[in-house]
């Protein structure tokens, strides 16, 4: 009996041992100096153009010249919207090399993974990886291309790539620059169109959608709805079901919920709209719709790990109202900037996400997290910005961004 426990133990603790190793050699705390992408608005322009090129092509073929700096601006783009990353995508010869560093959460080995390996284009043959290397751990070159196909496969990326691979027709390196055609499906738009949308768990997310539409039936027809009466509920629920362990994605959901029913319905124009079921009402921060849709847009994309996105998009679209539209607002800015205050917060550490749940659970109303900004100035157009900012690097316009920045700490809720 003692001989048959003994091999049991052996039996769970070896491998067991073995994963310990694997990740221990896999896994880093060591800095590295893979390039931070600094996004400007042009870039975020060209990394959109890029990922949906497929929506202009009408079912033709899709002719892509893509040089080393295109690639990295595409790749930064896309992995902010899912996991804090860095990477590095080099152009040499014939094949592309990618530096790749994901930051984990805590954990007994490393703070991040690391990923290097490189994409060969052998003339008329497929792509194939080589040099695959996760941490100290190097893959055989038989299996590197396997390996990586796994591990897409767990992701939403999996659609995507396969639509290329199906209808590629040229993959060539030459002159610095990566030369792409494929057949362009029309069947494969939706894929496109999905890849940057955040992944959610729909069953995870009823409970707080049920609490809403709660909230909702509850609410006063003949009061505004405000942002406080939607996320108020949504954050006492996330509080009664948080532990230090899940706290960060229960803030999450309930921010993602809540962005869900401001941007997405009931639709900016209309003060209230009844249905045979839940109510459906616009929600307003100092009276304006616009305002409680840029906190919340801003809140999600950061919540999930994008505040520097949100903040480079956000700023590009008051830039282009002030060339065409409603004009330059600081107040939208503003409104922005509060949402990716808030979003960082609730999701900066277990101990915050738990104490930003206990202080949005008790909220008297919306002026905890969203400061009185509507002394800024907005409807600026292009020329009247420059006129009066010169630029977004002037010294007047970060002035401008300090007080909006200082107002947001103030918040009650942070302190």
């Amino acid at each position: 009996m003692l001989f048959l426990l003994r091999m049991i133990l052996y039996g769970i603790g070896i491998p067991a041992a073995i994963l310990a190793v694997v990740f221990a050699l896999a896994t880093s705390n060591k800095d590295i100096t893979l390039p931070k992408w600094e996004l400007n608005s042009a870039d975020i322009q060209r990394a959109k153009s890029i990922l949906h090129a497929n929506k202009q092509a009408s079912d033709k073929p899709l002719n892509l010249n893509l040089t080393e700096r295109d690639l990295n601006i595409a790749c930064t783009y896309l992995l902010n919207v899912y996991t804090n990353s860095q990477s590095q995508i080099q152009i040499v010869d014939n094949y592309i090399s990618f530096d790749l560093r994901f930051a984990l959460p805590k954990n007994l080995f490393g703070r991040y993974l690391d990923m290097q390996f490189q994409l060969h284009t052998p003339d008329k043959q497929t792509p194939k990886i080589n040099h695959l290397h996760i941490g100290k751990i190097a893959i055989p070159d038989s299996y590197a291309g396997l390996f990586i196909d796994t591990l897409i496969e767990q992701t939403r990326l999996d659609n995507y790539l396969k639509v290329i691979r199906q209808n590629l027709k040229l993959f060539r390196i030459q002159n610095q620059t990566l030369h792409l055609v494929y057949q362009s499906a029309i069947t494969a738009n939706s894929n496109f169109q999905q890849l940057l949308t955040p992944k959610t768990d729909n069953l995870a997310l009823e409970p707080y959608q049920e609490k809403l539409n709660q909230a909702l039936r509850e609410h006063d027809p003949d009061w505004r709805l405000s942002l406080s009466n939607v996320l108020r509920p949504l954050f006492q629920l996330a509080w009664e079901r948080s532990t230090a362990k899940n706290a960060i994605a229960e803030n999450r959901l309930a921010i993602f919920v809540a962005n869900r029913y401001v941007n997405y319905y009931p639709g900016s124009t209309a003060h209230r709209q009844k249905t045979d079921t839940t109510p459906k009402y616009s929600v307003f921060l100092y009276k304006r719709i616009d305002m409680a849709q840029h906190f919340m847009w801003s809140a999600t994309v950061t919540a999930i790990g994008s505040s520097q996105l949100a903040n480079i998009l956000g700023l590009k679209k008051e830039l282009s109202d002030a060339k065409k539209g409603s004009g330059f607002s600081f107040i939208d800015l503003a409104a922005d900037r509060a949402g990716i205050y808030f979003g960082k917060q609730a999701t900066a550490s277990p101990e915050q996400a738990l104490k930003i749940q206990e202080k949005m659970a008790t909220i008297e109303n919306y002026q905890a997290f969203m400061p009185d900004i509507r002394d800024l100035p907005e409807s600026l157009t292009s020329q009247a910005f420059t006129e009066q900012y010169q630029s977004i690097h002037s010294a007047r316009y970060q002035k401008v961004l300090e007080d909006i920045d200082q107002r947001i700490a103030a918040s009650k809720i942070y302190h």
